[in-house]
C-alpha cells in the first residue's frame, strides 16, 4: 500500500460547500505547498494523507494535515476517493 497526498479544495455554491475535483501528490511536502497557493484563491482547502491500494479498491482512513478557510465537517463528508 501505498500513501496519496490530497489537496481537495472547496468553494461556496448558495451557501453549501462544495468539492472540486482532488488533487492527487506522491509527497506530502509538495500537497502542502500547493494548498498554500490554492487557499488564496478558493473559499476552502484540506490536505490529507490516506494510504491506499487502488489496484484492490482499499483505503485507510484519511488523516488530515492542514485546512485553510471553510472546509466541510469530515462527518458531513466522506473524503473517500472513487478509485
Amino acid at each position: 500500500m501505498g500513501t496519496l497526498y490530497v489537496v481537495q479544495c472547496f468553494h461556496e455554491v448558495d451557501g453549501d460547500v462544495v468539492a472540486d475535483k482532488p488533487i492527487l501528490h506522491g509527497m506530502e511536502q509538495l500537497a502542502r505547498h500547493r494548498a498554500e497557493l490554492l487557499a488564496e484563491e478558493r473559499d476552502g482547502v484540506l490536505v490529507y494523507a490516506q494510504a491506499a491500494d487502488a489496484d484492490r479498491g482499499e483505503y485507510s482512513e484519511p488523516v488530515i494535515l492542514a485546512k485553510y478557510g471553510r472546509v466541510p465537517h469530515p462527518e458531513q463528508q466522506s473524503l473517500r476517493q472513487a478509485g
